[in-house]
């Protein structure tokens, strides 16, 4: 009989068990990500200087420092410019390049592809951006050079020295623009594309313009919208470009939201002001998303909501 009862409490006690385990976990995560963001909030109304002083209350002072600076206003404007060009431009190659490679018949040959354009995704970004540097410098670069010889020595460019070139130049890096992780995203969603719909589409004699029109591309809403997203938060959040190459130069001709909180906040010392930079960003990203998320969902006909 005693048996029976620890066994009935020791049941009634199993469901925690999941818990218990799953418990240091949370707690590192609300210690680690959603406390400091939570802080972040406070910080951003505060007049701070980081270990060096406490913070003092200046209410939405900060903010509006920010919309009176023209140099934060420029960095906005370009990561405007940054974003919509770069997600438009990595979404059409990289989807454009995951077609060309799901036309393949050979299996073999689709792997060795595939494998060749993830590639670049173990590549550290900051050695991407100093070969560029080489290909963009004004004496020596490949892009200079190569205009040269090809008799277009009047189009050579200080690309990243002059401020009508210089954020169009950061823009075009990684040219052809195929990007790992959409490329990723969208390969799979091809392969797991229903079979029998490609096969009717067939049969009634759809060509392969008309199938990725009409059958690739409403079938894969779910998988864009999800690309379309990392990319815009990629473009908020450019740093790597100015740290590298331009240091937000010439002028405020590339500099960036990322870069100016950097600026602020590890040159100048005013982690308060900073904050209140990372809080504009992160709330441009959410507006962004929001939207991708309505345009994915409006008219949807691949899910039920």
């Amino acid at each position: 009989m005693t048996n029976q009862h620890q066994s009935a409490s020791g049941a009634r006690w199993d469901w925690l068990t999941p818990y218990l385990f799953l418990a240091p976990a949370f707690l590192l995560l609300i210690a680690l990500r959603y406390l400091p963001a939570v802080q972040a909030v406070y910080y951003s109304f505060t007049e701070w200087k980081g270990f060096f002083g406490s913070p003092e209350f200046v209410g939405f002072s900060n903010y509006s420092k920010l919309f009176h600076d023209q140099i934060f206003l420029a960095s906005l404007r370009n990561m405007v410019v940054y974003t919509v060009v770069r997600t438009l431009l990595v979404l059409g190659m990289t989807f454009f390049a995951a077609e060309l490679i799901y036309s393949l018949r050979n299996p073999t040959m689709q792997f060795i592809w595939q494998v060749l354009l993830i590639i670049p995704m173990i590549i550290p970004e900051i050695v991407v951006f100093l070969v560029w540097g080489f290909v963009f410098n004004t004496q020596t670069g490949i892009l200079n050079t190569l205009l040269t010889a090809i008799g277009l020595g009047s189009w050579a460019q200080p690309w990243l020295s002059q401020s009508s070139t210089a954020l169009w130049a950061i823009t075009f890096i990684g040219f052809p623009f195929v990007a790992s992780i959409p490329f990723l995203i969208f390969t799979s969603s091809l392969q797991g594309m229903p079979g029998e719909v490609l096969e009717a589409a067939k049969l009634d004699g759809c060509n392969t313009l008309r199938r990725v029109l009409h059958i690739d591309l409403p079938l894969m809403r779910g998988p864009i919208t999800l690309a379309v997203i990392l990319l815009i938060l990629e473009g908020i959040r450019v740093l790597l470009p100015q740290l590298v190459l331009t240091g937000g130069g010439p002028g405020s001709s590339t500099e960036s939201p990322a870069n100016y909180l950097y600026r602020t906040a590890f040159q100048y010392g005013d982690f308060g002001l900073a904050t209140a930079v990372g809080m504009i960003m992160l709330l441009v990203g959410l507006v962004f998303s929001y939207l991708s998320l309505r345009i994915r969902y409006q008219e949807a006909t691949d899910v039920d909501i």
